[in-house]
């Protein structure tokens, strides 16, 4: 089981607000603090479809491939939600792309929002101010 934790979204220039589970993925590098949507996400936080003031057309790397999508710069709020605390919140860039069924946290975000993963496989992880192992939504 991937490691996945609890969201909380929201949208600067909209103030529209969602709770997701986000999967962090580790193959999902990246030089800024990044969030992978889908449309469906975005669509909830009136993303979508894109102000094109707002957003850079990219080509986005994949395992399946190269595919086409947005950047949508410093949009995003994002915090982890568990049952006893809540991270900080982490302004992020989102990466609107049409192929993803999954919100997808990107390594840098990950570390700014104090994710540390234990076992990837048995989806375990903890914030990195404490020594509390946590498991997967």
């Amino acid at each position: 089981m991937p490691v996945r934790v609890k969201l909380s979204l929201r949208a600067i220039n909209t103030s529209r607000e969602t709770v997701v589970k986000g999967y962090i993925n580790t193959g999902f590098i990246s030089d800024a603090p990044d969030i992978a949507l889908p449309v469906s996400i975005a669509e909830r936080l009136d993303l979508w479809p894109i102000p094109s003031r707002e957003a850079v057309a990219v080509s986005i790397e994949t395992g399946g491939g190269v595919t086409e999508g947005y950047v949508i710069p410093q949009v995003i709020l994002v915090k982890v939600i568990t049952s006893d605390r809540v991270s900080r919140e982490v302004t992020a860039n989102a990466v609107v792309n049409p192929h993803i069924d999954e919100v997808l946290v990107s390594d840098y975000l990950a570390e700014e929002l104090g994710i540390q993963i234990l076992y990837p496989r048995r989806g375990i992880w903890k914030f990195t101010d404490e020594d509390k192992p946590r498991e997967s939504e």
